[in-house]
């Protein structure tokens, strides 16, 4: 390959063996720099074009890239576009180095992902600080990364376990102790053991010789951040979703624990609870279903849903194909037609995992609404209906203009529940911003005002809604701007009220839009509320998202550690105080974020009101749009760490 390999006597214990790729077409420079980095103790690499570079990257592995913007044949941005193709932000990170005056490539690097940059004449302090920094949080990244998979790999068995039923949990002591073992391994513990507690007393699963901890001391161990550490061994409680004790987790023969570690253990200990409970509650199901198979009831005959694949239109069991288009109609949706006799369904407005959103035309009150409805392989998923319950409640506790409004719901007897909404006519964000890009400064202001208004009622209804994303952000063309609605608060939970969707073991949301504590498993209050209607601002405002990963592991990893770049990075006109605003509402730390989402919206609205636009912002297309759009699903998944 045509680069050269400088190697140096400095030494930096820390990173001895870290690799870095400096491309420059200057030889001077590149041999200057590369004798400078090599002197403090780094492996260094040079490559003299974009395509050296990318030849280099393709035969040997680099901790980082120090990539020159102005180059002839391929300049760097061409360079970081295909490199960002290949490796992950916090896979392989990039500084940029361009001259003072060339902040408009500065930005677009930015906006491709580069890591940071540095200005032409390079200042050699301020250099080493930018990459000491971002190979610290590479290291991380990747420790955080391993420890994820391990974690991930102990779900999977207790996911395995719970779709085997009982059966499976026969063995669970087999599993215990092969599970015990490796997560014993990656902690560098000598072992780890699982007790249940059985008629006030802990019993181990796996025949360990260790000492059982006692119940009444691990029940005094607070939920979510309750690992107790005394010498050589730690202890983390087994809970259910409701709090109460389950068991306990011992790991022996290690001393130190950092974040991370204690993570990964309070993770395993944690869904080890959520699977328990679980477990208990499937029995409870299943005898509950017998008993009520038992009781006698009434039938009625339904006129069975069809539904048009070409136009989306819905017809009734006595048309066999479509008035609008003449498709054949031969799958019927195993839910009514006409819903309670009042409300007729005429067009499917989109469908995600859960639930689907139908257009219908309500026959009593003269009017449209739209009617969401579980679909009908999930009537009997006992989540999925209490979701849809909190959100039936959440929404009749808010009642305030910039929230959809809740019209109607129901239980039609068979297990199928629905919730009847205004029809809403506009895009939800994510739907705009892929059509028309950013907003302008005045209109990311409205938005800021009146979502922040939104979700500042929910907060004094002592509401949080837990999956504030762009999909759930709807906006309506009114007059010369728009009417903001928060959708979808089937996440939603009072602050005081029921943990079962936060302490089964499982976190609920959108990774991309929630914050660390979330994405960890820790109880959330209103600042994660903050925190995802700050990122989903700065997506408005900005174009890029708070990460650019795409990949599940690499959002959690990205989301947890690395902060976006600050907007006046992107958007040179921005004053500091938006750059802190942002900067306050993203924070990584809950206790560092305001609480109050309508003075830091009210703040910041008024920091963006006034600063010229760079483009034409938001155009609403012509087409209605739907409360629910399926894009971006909120997961139910479980933390990494």
């Amino acid at each position: 390959m045509a680069s050269e390999r400088i190697r140096g006597a400095g030494a930096v214990p820390e990173d001895r063996g870290t690799a870095l790729l400096v491309v420059d077409d200057n030889e001077v420079n590149r041999d200057l720099l590369s004798r400078r980095l090599v002197s403090a103790g780094y492996a260094v690499a040079g490559a003299a074009s974009g395509p050296e570079a990318l030849a280099a990257l393709e035969e040997g592995r680099f901790d980082l890239v120090l990539l020159d913007v102005m180059m002839p044949e391929m300049d760097g941005l061409e360079v970081l576009r295909r490199i960002r193709a290949r490796f992950g932000v916090s896979e392989l990170p990039v500084v940029m180095a361009s001259a003072l005056g060339d902040s408009r490539n500065l930005v677009d690097a930015l906006r491709l992902g580069a890591n940071d940059y540095v200005i032409k004449p390079l200042d050699m302090q301020v250099v080493l600080a930018r990459l000491g920094t971002q190979l610290a949080l590479r290291r991380a990244t990747e420790d955080v990364t391993r420890l994820a998979a391990q974690l991930r790999a102990a779900q999977d068995q207790i996911s395995t376990l719970l779709a085997t039923g009982g059966e499976a949990f026969a063995d669970f002591g087999r599993w215990a102790r092969s599970m015990s073992a490796g997560v014993a391994g990656t902690l560098g513990a000598r072992e780890i053991s699982v007790f249940l507690l059985q008629e006030e007393a802990f019993v181990s699963v796996e025949g360990t010789r260790a000492e059982a901890p006692s119940p009444s001391a691990v029940a005094l161990l607070p939920a979510g951040d309750g690992l107790f550490v005394e010498g050589e061994r730690a202890v983390a409680p087994v809970r259910g979703p409701r709090g109460d004790l389950l068991g306990a987790v011992v790991a022996d023969g290690k001393e130190a624990w950092d974040d991370v570690e204690r993570g990964l253990l309070l993770g395993f200990a944690h869904q080890l609870g959520g699977a328990l409970e679980l477990q208990r509650m499937k029995e409870q199901l299943a005898a509950a279903r017998q008993r009520s198979s038992r009781l006698g009831g009434t039938t009625q005959s339904l006129e069975i849903l069809y539904v048009c694949p070409t136009c989306s239109r819905c017809w009734g069991p006595e048309t066999r194909q479509c008035g609008a288009d003449g498709t054949p109609l031969t799958e019927p949706r195993g839910f009514p037609h006409r819903v309670l006799d009042r409300y007729a369904l005429r067009f499917l407005l989109g469908e995600g995992g859960m639930g689907a959103v139908f257009e219908a035309y309500d026959e009593k009150l003269d009017r449209v609404v739209a009617l969401k409805v579980v679909k009908p392989e999930h009537f009997r998923n006992a989540t999925v209906r209490r979701r849809f319950v909190q959100e039936a409640n959440a929404i009749a506790a808010i009642r305030h203009p910039n929230v959809v409004e809740l019209y109607d719901s129901g239980d039609l007897g068979d297990g199928s529940m629905f919730l009847v909404m205004e029809r809403l006519h506009g895009r939800d964000l994510a739907d705009l911003h892929r059509l028309t890009g950013a907003g302008t400064p005045a209109q990311v202001a409205s938005l800021l005002r009146q979502g922040a208004a939104a979700l500042g009622a929910a907060h004094g209804a002592g509401i949080v809604h837990r999956d504030v994303k762009p999909e759930n952000v709807f906006l309506s063309p009114a007059g010369d701007g728009f009417r903001v609605r928060v959708l979808d608060f089937g996440l939603a939970k009072r602050v005081d009220g029921d943990r079962n969707l936060t302490q089964s073991g499982l976190i609920v949301g959108t990774p991309a839009w929630m914050p660390p504590e979330q994405i960890s498993g820790r109880e959330v209050d209103e600042r994660a509320d903050v925190y995802s209607f700050a990122a989903v601002c700065y997506l408005a405002l900005t174009g890029r998202g708070v990460t650019v990963e795409r990949d599940l592991d690499k959002v959690f990893v990205d989301v947890v550690r690395n902060p976006p770049p600050p907007v006046s990075a992107l958007l040179p006109a921005a004053p500091a105080a938006v750059d802190a605003a942002f900067r306050a509402a993203l924070d990584k730390k809950p206790e560092a974020r305001p609480r109050d989402v309508v003075a830091w919206a009210t703040a910041l609205a008024a920091a963006l009101e006034g600063l010229p636009s760079a483009g034409a912002g938001w155009v609403f297309p012509a087409g209605g749009g739907l409360p629910g759009s399926p894009t971006a699903p909120t997961l139910v998944t479980r933390p990494p760490a």
